[in-house]
């Protein structure tokens, strides 16, 4: 089964998300996708509660070596090849069956073997750690929806350190960097995309394109200046393409990847080439709001989806301002 998902992914095609693995049909709940040292698929499970391979059968193989003490639900993973660590977002709550006294924390894994080095809590103040992404530099970001904000860990710290907080609905989501560390983009759930210049603090939100909503996005990922979003607000959930100018302000064109089935629910994901490898079944939707499994549970879904190559601007206009 594994071999024959795999023969059919690397026949995928543009618009047509193909899956690559998925779990068997077992409480879960698969929200991020990350590869290790060695190159291997790992993915992050709130329900499960760790970070795990998924084997042929579609069984889950621990890949963290070490249980972080008290159960709680991993959300966001990032990988930092330059440093050989992973990076993971983690809270407690519902889903997650554990302890709401259980504090919101980063944690770094090494990259090669699975162990944890480094437990970075949240202090009084967070909420849900949900998205996370390291910067060329090795600054570590991270979402927090339920407080409102998106925090900071700088290179050799041992503490957060607020970058920005929203006012009002604020549901901060996905989040990438760019290579000169200079500027932060992040999905407000609420609203669409928001900008921080990380030298000067302005924030500003970046204006959605016409005729594509960029509100209700969840998974942010990059290649250059073109955003990767995973849209799952609203039927049919979207893979979006937004490619934004050179200094991150505005988005300069934007189409639809994938849209609809087989994807529920999808979530987050990492650009691998000219692939975007992400979960396109998390099992949200089969999970009540008590937070427990419903009895028609089925598999979380791991896909690929091509990257086309970007359409060449209409005959008579030029790029830049």
């Amino acid at each position: 089964m594994m071999r024959w998902l795999i023969v059919l992914a690397l026949c995928a095609i543009a618009g047509a998300p193909v899956p690559v693995v998925q779990t068997i049909a077992e409480p879960v709940l698969v929200e991020s996708v990350a590869f290790d040292a060695r190159g291997r698929m790992i993915v992050s499970a709130v329900h499960a509660g760790g970070v795990f391979r998924i084997g042929g059968n579609g069984a889950l193989k621990h890949w963290s070596q070490k249980p972080v003490a008290g159960r709680r639900g991993f959300f966001g993973i990032a990988a930092d090849p330059a440093r050989n660590a992973l990076w993971a977002a983690t809270s407690c709550g519902v889903y997650a069956q554990c302890s709401p006294t259980v504090s919101p924390s980063l944690v770094r894994m090494n990259l090669r073997t699975g162990r944890i080095e480094q437990i970075i809590g949240g202090g009084d103040d967070a909420k849900a750690f949900g998205d996370v992404v390291v910067g060329a530099d090795g600054a570590v970001f991270v979402s927090d929806s339920g407080a409102g904000e998106v925090l900071k860990l700088a290179p050799g710290a041992d503490e957060l350190a607020r970058v920005i907080k929203l006012e009002g609905r604020a549901s901060p989501q996905g989040l990438v960097v760019s290579d000169d560390n200079a500027v932060l983009v992040f999905s407000n759930y609420a609203d669409g995309l928001h900008r921080v210049d990380l030298r000067t603090g302005a924030h500003t939100r970046i204006a959605g394109p016409d005729g594509i909503d960029v509100r209700g996005v969840d998974g942010v990922a990059r290649r250059g200046d073109t955003l990767i979003l995973v849209r799952n607000a609203t039927t049919p959930a979207r893979v979006i393409r937004a490619t934004l100018n050179t200094d991150w302000t505005a988005i300069m064109s934007a189409d639809v990847l994938a849209e609809g089935e087989p994807m529920s629910e999808p979530t987050g994901g990492v650009v691998r080439g000219d692939d975007f490898v992400f979960v396109s079944r998390s099992q949200w939707t089969d999970f009540g709001d008590d937070g427990l499994p419903k009895p028609s549970l089925a598999p979380a879904i791991i896909s690929r989806l091509r990257i086309p190559p970007p359409e060449p601007p209409p005959p008579g206009t030029r790029s830049g301002g």
